[in-house]
């Protein structure tokens, strides 16, 4: 099949004609809809008072009205999706030639897919669709698709890729091997957005097979800065919410994130893919609710700013302790304490009221032989509503609620404690006793406990009384995994019992002993973990990318090469020289770019920033507070650009009085990775000896 650029204008024409056609039929069906349901609103209240004494006409009727109302916004949301097809209603044709046939068909691929009246071939296929997999997964050549009937074999004749904005388009091209650099190169070099974009039309092989993935149960993606690792993670969601409809929805899925601000950022892409958006929670919102009746703690922020700002003296202690708070022995001594309590928590004696009569001997036999599985803190609840069932079985009714409420108060009442913080502390002083310095004193104290401690109490919290709610979730992402502990792990491992998609790079973790995160996770989570690398990097020029990789010795990861302006370094006399050269520089940037960021170590030095930068020109700061992630310019500690790009990035004071440990290597390689287009990198005294210049 030819495919001239008069054929392919009059093929968007057409195909432009026809979703405004459908547009237009679906604005009549709504105008007539919304009739409809204000006719039944009226019918409804006029004939209320005439229905059945039952209820049932109230019911029937409430019932119709509600299904109306549902089929008109679906019907809304249809005409959304559209709408958006309008403007660019596909990316790519593949011209395929089944086997045994004689002549190929031709195949456009889009954000979504679009069928013109009644009939049943689509004129435009979802990305997500099986035959779509043929764009991205094959050459010009032999190739094969996985359709619902099975494996279908033919032949690519012809691949084309188009560029469509506002309904016009813009270029279009023939390309026989992969997606082509082309069209990623153009992508790339656009400019960033508060937002993080669709990869519909570039995504590459090695991002669709994990995209595509449906065997593996839980799959871990270590990726590069770069390599486009939450957008697959988002676009691996649509694909499954596409193709699982009847046992997964929007509502059962859950991404982990690190922050707000993140959370704002990839807010957009499902709804853009045509999906709704899914549940967003971080470890440390879910750490709040849990121990809200508990302790107050210390943020993760807070805790980090102390890492980063404690004399190394005094943080050589603390991390060795919160380094044993994150070790596999301290996970055990967890097990072994819970183990412990159950010969210690209760004091059995007997139990009687209201006609219910238990010795200490048969409860403590219940206790260990018939309810061993039930979390050690919920037996006695479990043993009282067994005992309860007895009870009512014999006196044939059900038990009063006051009565029952009493019965299950006499059986808490054998626990010694049901206190969880207390326990805890119990736990630190046993270790105390062995000679393991845990700062028990500092989770006694007044005042919030310290942030290391948070996560081994919300852990000691699960085992003790159970894992909640959170069965409800069929499938779990976990963005910046290297950012989580092994306790947490644990604790993910307790909570959800679901297929995961677990992403990140052990690189990009500002603490050294996070970096074994790929050794950790299998241990922790099974045999299930099947571990897939995305080794290319597309978001940084070959330049930006290339001075990144140097930070920390990098030589597995490929670079997209889309090359741009080599690192610039500005050395400064004080900090007001650096903010004067680094405002200049923002301003004409400004006119270019849509995000700039102004990277720094720390908090402090964040607000510093923009204390001095506020007065030149509009900027937001990054805080613990922010929970948006706007345009413009952007102020912020290193920890909460995390996952974030931007079209420049200006790093402050990288002297070599700020930056020199380890850690401080990997702190300076996650903020360089930020950006796109330009990377300013600041200094006063000594350059920091890993910029090796």
């Amino acid at each position: 099949m030819s495919h001239s650029e008069q054929e392919e204008l009059k093929k968007l024409s057409e195909t432009k004609e026809l979703i405004k056609k459908e547009i237009d039929s679906m604005n009549v069906e709504l105008s007539d809809k919304q009739d409809e349901i204000v006719g039944m609103k009226k019918y409804f209240w006029e004939s209320i008072s005439e229905f059945d004494e039952f209820g049932y006409e109230h019911f029937t009727n409430r019932q119709m009205i509600q299904s109306e109302i549902n089929m008109a916004a679906e019907k809304m949301y249809k005409r959304q999706t559209y709408e958006r097809l309008l403007k660019s209603p596909y990316f790519a044709c593949v011209d395929f030639l089944f086997k045994g046939e004689d002549e190929d068909e031709s195949y456009y691929i889009g954000l979504a897919s679009f069928t013109a009246g009644k009939s049943f071939l689509p004129v435009i296929y979802d990305w997500r669709a099986p035959i779509a997999s043929l764009f991205y997964d094959f050459d010009k050549g032999p190739a094969f698709f996985m359709a619902p009937a099975g494996r279908t074999e033919g032949e690519i004749t012809h691949k084309l890729q188009y560029s469509i904005k506002n309904g016009k388009l813009e270029y279009f091209f023939e390309n026989d091997m992969k997606i082509d650099d082309d069209i990623l190169m153009r992508e790339l070099g656009t400019n960033a957005n508060a937002r993080l974009k669709t990869i519909v039309a570039t995504i590459q092989r090695e991002q669709n097979s994990i995209i595509r993935n449906e065997s593996d149960r839980i799959l871990v993606v270590q990726g590069a800065a770069g390599s486009g690792k939450t957008s697959v993670a988002m676009h691996r969601i649509a694909y499954l919410l596409y193709h699982k409809r009847k046992e997964l929805n929007s509502g059962n899925v859950m991404i982990l994130t690190p922050n707000p601000i993140f959370s704002d950022y990839i807010s957009g892409i499902l709804p853009e893919l045509g999906e709704e958006a899914i549940v967003e929670m971080s470890f440390d919102e879910y750490a709040e609710r849990e121990l809200k009746d508990i302790t107050a703690f210390e943020s993760r922020f807070s805790h980090e700013e102390m890492l980063l700002n404690e004399p190394e003296g005094v943080l050589a202690v603390k991390k060795e302790m919160i380094d044993y708070k994150q070790s596999d022995d301290f996970l055990k001594e967890i097990y072994g304490f819970v183990l412990d309590l159950e010969s210690d928590i209760v004091n059995f004696r007997d139990i009687q009221s209201k006609g219910v009569k238990v010795s200490g001997d048969e409860i403590a036999e219940m206790f260990f032989e018939r309810f061993p599985d039930t979390p050690v803190l919920m037996r006695l609840s479990a043993i009282a509503d067994y005992v309860m069932g007895q009870v009512e079985a014999r006196e044939d009714k059900d038990m009063d609620p006051i009565r029952a409420e009493i019965i299950r108060d006499r059986f808490e009442s054998l626990y010694r404690t049901r206190e969880v913080k207390q326990l805890y502390i119990e736990f630190l002083e046993a270790l105390t006793e062995k000679g393991i310095d845990c700062n028990v004193e500092g989770v006694k104290a007044e005042g919030p406990i310290p942030y290391e401690d948070v996560f081994p109490m919300l852990f000691l919290k699960l085992l003790l009384f159970g894992s909640g709610s959170h069965r409800a979730i069929k499938h779990l992402i976990i963005d910046e995994m290297q950012d989580y502990t092994l306790i947490q792990y644990a604790m993910i491992r307790e909570l959800f019992d679901c297929p995961m998609t677990i992403l990140g790079d052990r690189q990009q973790t500002s603490h050294v002993r996070n970096m074994q995160i790929l050794e950790m996770l299998p241990k922790v989570l099974g045999r299930g973990v099947k571990l897939l690398e995305l080794k290319k990097s597309y978001r940084s020029t070959y330049e930006i990318g290339s001075f990144a990789a140097g930070l920390i010795d990098d030589t597995e990861t490929e670079l997209f090469e889309r090359h741009g302006k080599a690192p610039e370094f500005t050395k400064c006399s004080d900090f007001d020289d650096m903010a004067d050269k680094m405002a200049s520089a923002i301003a004409k940037q400004t006119e270019v770019y849509n995000t700039i960021a102004v990277v720094t170590r720390t908090e402090r030095e964040a607000a510093k920033l923009y204390e001095a930068l506020s007065g030149r020109m509009k900027c937001t700061l990054f805080d613990a507070e922010t929970c948006e992630f706007p345009a413009g310019v952007i102020i912020t500690p290193f920890y909460f650009a995390k996952g974030l790009e931007f079209d420049a990035v200006h790093v402050a004071d990288v002297s070599k009085k700020n930056f020199n440990s380890p850690d401080d290597r990997q702190i300076l390689y996650i903020a360089c990775t930020r950006a796109l287009h330009e990377l300013n990198l600041y200094y006063t005294g000594e350059l920091s000896p890993f910029c090796g210049k």
